[in-house]
């Protein structure tokens, strides 16, 4: 069952509350602390929900700790706009990964957090160092400009990696492989052919938000590929319990496999290094690229999503096209 509740953005949420209370009291040092926690109790949750509720509560504390600093400084509205920049530059490309995908528009949620930390340098310079000034944004700005220099090199290296493409291509024949799901039952991709249609989609793992989102989008397109009885099967490098939880977490009704050897990944050719993200998702076999192939019943390879455009696969309509032209099946094999 998916859990909807999301523990620390409630507890943020309580915590903007408090601070407006004691901000009306006329403590605005405790409320600038309070703010502070809220947005980090956020950023906490940010991976492992990714959902509106997040990115706009990010926003919202952003803009309340901006009208308690600009009100205290007297520089409404530079202060809230340098925030509010920095949670919008934090945010976007999660909130609008269909349209930012990995690899596009890195100029503008860099330029979001640029702006933000030259705005916030403008009013220190004019209003001189007061701490309760200068402290509370930094955590925002400065965690902005480190993620949307982390989105760029990450795209960097991404772009390197599929310049010649994978090494599965249309017409190919799927290579072979077996996984343990969820659950731990052993799945073998050629157990389905001559039976089904198969959709596989490759996620970078738990850590990553934007897959998240890609697991959820096609969950809600469920009942599309059920009518031409698609098999989805997921595949990430996560182990079996981790795996088992995102799943429970994310609300997701079909199989996720766990390639924590990265065997299939590798066949497939949607593995890449980036040292930044290896260091801290422990991925000694590199980390997959987010792609997604499309199998007809004969387990040959009908669509895949385009690597010079990593992130399409958030799209499940470039995939309906090629569904019609595939022969219709009986079976309606989900699990």
């Amino acid at each position: 069952m998916r859990s909807r509740l999301h523990p620390f953005t409630t507890i943020a949420l309580l915590l903007v509350l408090c601070a407006l209370i004691v901000w009306g009291l006329g403590h605005v040092l405790v409320a600038a602390i309070l703010l502070v926690l809220a947005y980090g109790a956020v950023a906490l949750e940010f991976k492992s929900h990714t959902s509106h509720l997040q990115f706009g509560s990010m926003v919202l504390i952003a803009t309340v700790l901006g009208t308690v600093l600009d009100a205290y400084a007297g520089q409404w509205p530079l202060l809230t706009l340098s925030l509010v920049l920095a949670a919008l530059a934090t945010v976007a490309r999660q909130a609008f990964m269909q349209q930012f995908t990995y690899v596009n528009l890195l100029w503008l949620d860099t330029g979001m957090a640029v702006l933000s930390a030259g705005l916030f340098g403008w009013v220190v310079s004019t209003t001189g160092v007061d701490w309760l000034v200068v402290l509370p944004p930094v955590f925002p700005i400065g965690a902005a400009l480190f993620l949307t220099l982390t989105y760029a090199f990450d795209a960097m290296r991404m772009k390197s990696r599929t310049r010649f493409g994978y090494r599965v291509k249309v017409g190919d024949l799927a290579p072979d492989f077996e996984l343990p799901d969820q659950n731990g039952t052993p799945v073998r991709l050629s157990d389905h052919r001559g039976r089904h249609p198969v959709l596989l989609i490759f996620v970078r793992g738990d850590w990553c938000p934007g897959c998240h989102m890609m697991l959820r989008t096609y969950e809600r397109n469920r009942s599309k590929f059920m009518e031409r009885g698609i098999h989805v099967l997921a595949v990430g490098p996560d182990n079996i319990e981790v795996n088992r939880s995102m799943v429970e977490r994310i609300g997701v009704n079909y199989r996720m496999l766990s390639d924590d050897a990265q065997q299939a990944s590798g066949m497939y050719g949607v593995v890449y290094n980036n040292p930044m993200l290896e260091a801290s998702v422990d991925y000694a076999e590199g980390i997959p690229l987010p792609a997604s192939f499309l199998l007809d019943a004969d387990g040959v390879v009908r669509y895949v999503s385009r690597p010079e455009r990593v992130g399409e696969f958030l799209d499940p309509s470039l995939i309906f096209g090629v569904l019609d032209e595939l022969p219709t099946t009986t079976q309606l094999a989900w699990s």
